[in-house]
């Protein structure tokens, strides 16, 4: 079977792998769709603060082999994989840092860009294998991960209805935040980018309103529309605009920091303002298995529509193709790999 793997000379290559064994205890996939994250891009071209030799973490597909021991699962179901699991009874968890727990690891073999995966024992025990029903597509499935980072990071603020919010990149991670700042009942979402389809995308979608990034009057602009920025959202992993920051939002407001930095990212800062401001600066990590149930059944409720988020559709054999795409962000929103 055909299997992504990173390549230091061409940044990735499909090669050819054994199909991992199915225990009793384990299952089988057939990978059907695979979103490319920010995340597979910074390990791919980039220098992660959290690398990782696997990609692919957004899947969906369907169910070909299980263990004689998989009760609750049958051949031909049709699931979303979650590769992280934590034990939920260790001080991590028990604190609700479940993503720092020493069991959430990623545990898909040999990963999601593949034609075919194993979700060992571990996840299926933690619930991190769910059933699909056939009015959501595999599209929709794979986007269920993503949205459940964000949803995340929206439990760790405090806010009330009609507050106003920023967010500095309105990539597919970006515009996942507007659409949540939107459900939440946020009165003013501002989308900050350099990218002209991307503020376009936002604005014909009606979830915010766009706002040139590289423009120096992005706080004059806001100001014709509220007095105070409540929350900024940074979700682009250009940490330069966390100065920025600094000065647009309110006094006692909330940065978020959610974009993924690069590896030793290192900020020069004037700490006596954030003090003077009391601003809280809150960072942001990948979802626990609350998250993604709610991730699940806000999609599969259609409260949010994620299927506008994807653009272009890239069979696994393309995979140096769909990577571009996804790379450019030229006319491009999310990219998924398929396996037909």
């Amino acid at each position: 079977m055909k299997c992504v793997r990173k390549d230091q000379a061409s940044g990735v290559n499909l090669v050819d792998v054994t199909e991992p064994v199915c225990g009793d205890n384990d299952v089988l996939i057939k990978m059907r769709s695979c979103g490319i994250c920010g995340s597979d891009l910074g390990n791919i071209f980039g220098d992660s603060c959290r690398s990782s030799s696997k990609l692919g973490h957004e899947v969906a597909g369907i169910i070909v082999k299980k263990g004689s021991n998989v009760k609750e699962f049958e051949l031909n179901d049709r699931v979303f994989v979650h590769h992280h699991a934590p034990c939920n009874n260790c001080h991590y968890c028990k604190h609700g840092n479940q993503t720092m727990c020493e069991k959430y690891i990623e545990c898909l073999e040999p990963c999601g860009m593949s034609e075919k995966f194993l979700v060992p024992e571990w996840n299926i025990r933690h619930e991190s294998l769910i059933k699909i029903p056939d009015t959501m597509s595999f599209e929709e499935a794979s986007l269920i991960e993503p949205l459940a980072c964000c949803i995340r990071a929206w439990k760790k603020l405090s806010f009330s209805k009609n507050d106003s919010v920023l967010i500095f990149g309105v990539g597919p991670i970006g515009v996942m935040h507007a659409m949540l700042a939107k459900h939440y009942g946020f009165g003013k979402i501002f989308c900050v980018d350099v990218n002209e389809f991307r503020l376009n995308f936002c604005k014909e979608a009606n979830i915010g309103i766009p706002l040139k990034g590289d423009e120096s009057n992005i706080s004059e602009k806001i100001s014709t529309h509220t007095s105070d920025l409540d929350l900024i959202i940074i979700a682009t992993s250009q940490t330069e605009v966390f100065h920025s920051t600094i000065n647009l939002v309110r006094k006692g407001g909330t940065i978020l920091l959610f974009g993924e930095p690069s590896k030793e990212c290192n900020l020069k800062t004037n700490l006596s303002e954030i003090y003077s401001k009391e601003i809280s600066i809150i960072p942001s990590y990948a979802a626990s298995t609350n998250e993604i149930r709610e991730s699940f059944e806000i999609i599969n409720n259609k409260s949010i529509n994620v299927r506008q988020l994807v653009t272009h559709k890239v069979p696994i054999q393309d995979i140096t193709k769909a990577l571009n795409y996804a790379r450019s962000g030229d006319g491009v929103m999310k990219v998924i790999i398929t396996n037909e």
